[in-house]
């Protein structure tokens, strides 16, 4: 656990500058607190900061094979890794150490990449393999775990955790990438397609990339999918979830995340069940009751409090994420101990009144065609703003700069085919869920030390939610309210938003004489101004908006110099 830093030179195999692999992990050190390691032969490098969830000492990264024909590492944690050890034990592996990346390592040597079938839990990988002179990079069914990429102008290859980690390389050119600003501003995240820096990438989730030296590159391949299989039961829910929940936790001491939403009472309702001590709970006031109702060691934390919140989000997630619950995310976690469970991700599972409404409206398309069809209407089922509220924040240079790209276009290519109910629930799976819920956890957890799990994120979790049956899954009634009613009242699946207010009351002013924005000329600054101060004054509410606006300026000015710029 922690974040992993590389570089490989696909062409040739230059030498590599150990300090240079070191600074890409060192700028990822709140990542990995508990120990640091790096590794490097011709033509590759490795870096890893080390965060302590599983093993003791002697799961040091990265790793290598005795012949060195095998060098990997590995952020995040392979959650069955000692069932594979006993597995490679009996195949003639010998081990070293007692952590899981040792784990991957050996397995990859002896299965190569279907290894990545047989991995549980969150994760991104990467081995090096000298005898063949590849780098086999890989990332979670999900997309638990992050994995940033770019091609520098020496050739190299490099790859690391977080963007902070990619942008440490002294030679990443650094420009912002306008269609990704205008797809942050639209959805409120970075979708794990793009990059606010221009020419840096993301592993998809499901996803691998091998790497051979001397060979043209190839695209990532997909290695999992979300399959549509026979409808599930619905009375099979409650099992399900109590194995994800008992999964995800594992034998490790747990804290569980209390900040009032459904997802997560449910998780301290089944932990428990399952445990003979009190659950430890770390929450906002929204989760106090259920901690009093299961008697849990609770320790209350309040956002409302910490005044610096968006320079500590914009610090923690590299890139900007306005979704208001990761504001309440980052507070908890820093209360948290090394491994937290939280119910994020519940109601895009499970938020059957939402798809219900999306599914009708396309009903009463195909009945009426003449109603017709908007990349508006699909961009809202998954969170969109009006692509006119959008537009009118870019100066005409601004509009120019993303000319061409529809931010709304992601939606609705997911949602143009099938059956409407299953599209948009797998529109949430695909984008929503990496972008903004894992991307919460990830982001939120590893700023504090915390290795965040999310059980409504377990593939064989999600896999059965998306195949209840239609009636379910579109039911004004949750299937998790009614699989959870002998344990817990009826409860709102999103817990309640982070207020932003405090924020916003210099927002006008801070925008408009922002050195970032001026030199970028890409907004219409006066307009920006005008709705800051109908907000401020009451006269209409466009908190959602300036909180994006907020955030963004923050992550510019974080990642980029005015020298890009002259």
């Amino acid at each position: 656990m922690g974040a992993i830093a590389g570089l490989f030179y696909p062409n040739t195999p230059k030498p590599v500058d150990p300090a240079r692999v070191r600074a890409m992990a060192v700028a990822m050190a709140a990542r990995g607190p508990d120990g640091a390691g790096e590794w490097t032969a011709p033509g590759v490098g490795f870096a890893h900061r080390r965060l302590a969830t599983v093993g003791g000492t002697a799961a040091a990264q990265p790793v290598a094979t005795d012949d060195l024909r095998y060098a990997a590492m590995l952020d995040g944690t392979i959650l069955n890794h000692a069932a594979l050890r006993e597995e490679l034990r009996r195949l003639g592996h010998r081990f070293r150490g007692d952590g899981d990346a040792e784990v991957v390592l050996r397995g990859f040597a002896e299965w190569g990449p279907s290894l990545l079938d047989r991995l549980m839990g969150g994760f991104a990988i990467a081995v090096h393999d000298a005898a063949t002179q590849t780098l086999f990079l890989a990332r979670d069914r999900l997309g638990a775990k992050p994995l940033h990429m770019a091609m520098l102008p020496d050739g190299a290859l490099i790859f690391a955790s977080t963007l902070g980690g990619v942008a440490a390389h002294p030679l990443l050119r650094r420009a912002p990438d306008a269609a990704a600003v205008a797809d942050y501003l639209t959805y409120g995240h970075v979708p794990d397609d793009t990059c606010l820096v221009a020419g840096v990438g993301k592993l998809p989730a499901g996803h691998f990339l091998l790497v051979e030296r001397g060979r043209p590159a190839q695209a990532p391949r997909r290695w999992w999918t979300l399959r549509d299989t026979a409808p599930t039961p619905p009375d099979a829910l409650l099992p399900e979830l109590r194995a994800a929940v008992l999964r995800q936790a594992g034998g490790a001491e747990v804290d569980a995340l209390l900040l009032g939403g459904a997802g997560d009472a449910a998780i301290v309702a089944l932990l428990a069940e399952a445990r003979t001590k009190a659950v430890r709970t770390v929450g906002t006031a929204a989760g106090e009751e259920v901690a009093a109702r299961f008697a849990t060691a609770h320790r209350r934390v309040d956002a409302t409090e910490a005044a610096a919140i968006p320079d500590d989000l914009v610090a923690a997630f590299d890139e900007p994420c306005a979704d208001r619950a990761a504001i309440d995310a980052l507070v908890a976690a820093r209360a948290c101990g090394p491994v937290a469970l939280a119910g994020g991700g519940a109601a895009l599972l499970f938020g059957g009144a939402r798809w219900r409404w999306f599914a009708m409206r396309q009903a009463w398309r195909r009945r009426w065609p003449g109603l017709g069809e908007t990349a508006e209407d699909q961009g809202a089922i998954i969170g969109a703003l009006p692509a006119a509220q959008i537009r009118a924040l870019w100066s005409a240079a601004g509009r120019a700069a993303w000319r061409g790209h529809e931010p709304a276009r992601r939606c609705g290519e997911r949602l143009a085919a099938g059956d409407p109910l299953t599209a948009a629930m797998h529109a949430d799976v695909s984008i929503r869920l990496p972008a903004q819920v894992l991307t919460i956890a990830d982001r939120a957890g590893m700023a504090a030390g915390v290795e965040w799990r999310s059980p409504f994120a377990d593939p064989a979790l999600v896999s059965f939610a998306l195949n209840l049956p239609r009636r379910v899954r579109a039911s004004r009634t949750p299937a998790l309210t009614h699989a959870m009613a002998r344990h817990l009242p009826a409860l709102p699946l999103d817990p309640p938003s982070a207020p932003v207010d405090a924020w916003l009351k210099d927002a006008g002013e801070r925008l408009a004489r922002s050195t970032i924005l001026a030199e970028l000329g890409w907004f219409d600054l006066h307009h920006i101004a005008r709705l800051a101060e109908a907000h401020r004054a009451g006269g209409a509410d466009h908190g959602a908006l300036l909180w994006r606006m907020v955030l963004l300026e923050r992550s510019l000015s974080r990642l980029f110099c005015r020298s890009m710029f002259a």
